[in-house]
Formats: structure tokens, sequence, C-alpha cells
């Protein structure tokens, strides 16, 4: 399994395992692979619709939210100003333990989730070969 980081294709491999199929995963993601020079060839068409990456949507919903608490700190009242801290933890947090909460939520948004008739069909394919 592979992914950028290799936290999702770890996820992965830990959800495979479970149902009796096993999995490796490339440690550190295609991240790792292009910092040791090794190079990456992606596909130059799909016919799937295009998503954000989620490190993008953690950096939409991040300085949205900050931008957001500054504003209502200076036109409402100074307090909201909290809601700015509360996203600069996160994300200290986030780069000391290389997990993101924020992902996590997101990812449990819809359209960053396939459908479990999806799943349930993947998972016997694989159990079949």
């Amino acid at each position: 399994m592979v992914c950028a980081s290799g936290a999702r294709s770890q996820n992965a491999c830990e959800l495979l395992s479970r149902n009796g199929i096993p999995a490796s995963t490339l440690e550190g993601g295609t991240a790792a692979w292009v910092s040791t020079g090794e190079d990456l060839h992606r596909p130059t068409t799909t016919t799937a619709r295009p998503k954000w990456a989620m490190d993008r949507q953690v950096r939409l919903t991040a300085g949205s939210v900050v931008l957001l608490g500054l504003l209502l700190g200076l036109l409402i009242h100074p307090a909201f100003q909290l809601l700015s801290a509360g996203i600069a933890a996160g994300l200290v947090y986030s780069a000391l333990t290389n997990s993101c909460a924020m992902a996590a939520l997101l990812g449990k948004l819809p359209y960053n989730r396939t459908s479990r008739a999806a799943l349930d069909h993947t998972l016997a394919t694989l159990r079949r070969n």
C-alpha cells in the first residue's frame, strides 16, 4: 500500500490485516521515496473525479479558522482569537506527533469516504485471490 505520507497506507494495511489479508506499506510514503532520489510516476489520465489532497484540505480548513478567529477577535470580542490559538496548538501537536486530528475529522466527511459496499467488494475480491 502506498500514500503520500505512509499514514493512510498503514491504516489500510491494518484494516486488511484485520480481515485476514496480508499487506505491507511503503514506510514514509511517496514523500520518503522521492526524498531518497527515486522517481515517482503518476498516471497522466484518470476517470475519477478530482479530489483535493488531504494536506490541502487541512491547510484550507486551518487557515480559514485562523483568519475567522482573528477577524472575529477584532470585530466582536478578543476571546475569538482563542480559535486561532487552538489551531496553532493543534498544528504544533500534529508536527510533534506526526498525526493530524483535523485530517482524521476531514476524512470522515462524505466526499472523503468510500462506500461500505465498495470496501466489502474489494475485501471479497482480495480474499479470492
